[in-house]
């Protein structure tokens, strides 16, 4: 799986005025195009009365961008440089433009979308998406808290099931999958058990 480097899954706001124009720019993390399509039109019809709401979205190989009625060139594209040269994936961004009755120019439309865009993704938290494996440990409850202790600094505990034996789900970088295994057998004495559930990107 291909690591990369996103946002936070929250949107972050910035605003800008330029030559009495408003500039609104907002950013999320899209897992989807479908998420990126919903985000946009959610901009579309929240600023129903705004002059122009240009976007870009790049998300894995798929990317795209719109200048809504601006120049060519002078408003999705700037948007989109911005989120590639910044080397985020799953990105989509939209800027909103209140025109204020000051023309900008080719120039100044580049750098007014393209700023708005690279302040609100400076402002937005970033994260890693680590090649990772969810895997069930399973052990007797004696073994619990020498297990719990020995992964403590190499996987994240996200659930645990009290059964018959305990059931733990832990998530850990795929590379650490061998140092996992050999915690478990040694810490078990070769008793417990590893099943793997899935292979994911995820924020480690």
């Amino acid at each position: 799986m291909k690591e990369y480097v996103t946002i936070a899954d929250k949107e972050t706001v910035t605003e800008t005025v330029i030559e009495k124009s408003r500039f609104i720019a907002a950013a999320i993390q899209a897992n989807t195009v479908e998420d990126a399509i919903e985000f946009v039109n959610a901009k579309r019809k929240n600023f129903y009365d705004a002059t122009h709401n240009c976007y870009a979205y790049i998300i894995g190989d798929k990317a795209k961008f719109s200048d809504d009625g601006e120049p060519q060139g002078t408003a999705g594209m700037p948007i989109y440089e911005c989120i590639r040269q910044m080397g985020l994936d799953h990105v989509c961004v939209v800027v909103t433009r209140y025109f204020g009755g000051i023309k900008l120019g080719a120039g100044g439309l580049v750098r007014a979308y393209g700023g708005s865009a690279a302040e609100s993704l400076k402002l937005a938290e970033k994260m890693q998406m680590t090649d990772c494996i969810r895997a069930e440990v399973v052990i007797d409850y004696a073994l619990l808290k020498p297990v719990r202790k020995a992964l403590l600094s190499f996987a994240k505990e996200e659930e645990v099931f009290y059964e018959d034996k305990v059931r733990l789900l832990y998530l850990f970088p795929t590379h650490l999958s061998n140092t996992i295994c050999d915690i478990v057998a040694q810490n078990t004495l070769g008793k417990g058990q590893i099943r793997v559930k899935e292979q994911v990107l995820a924020h480690f």
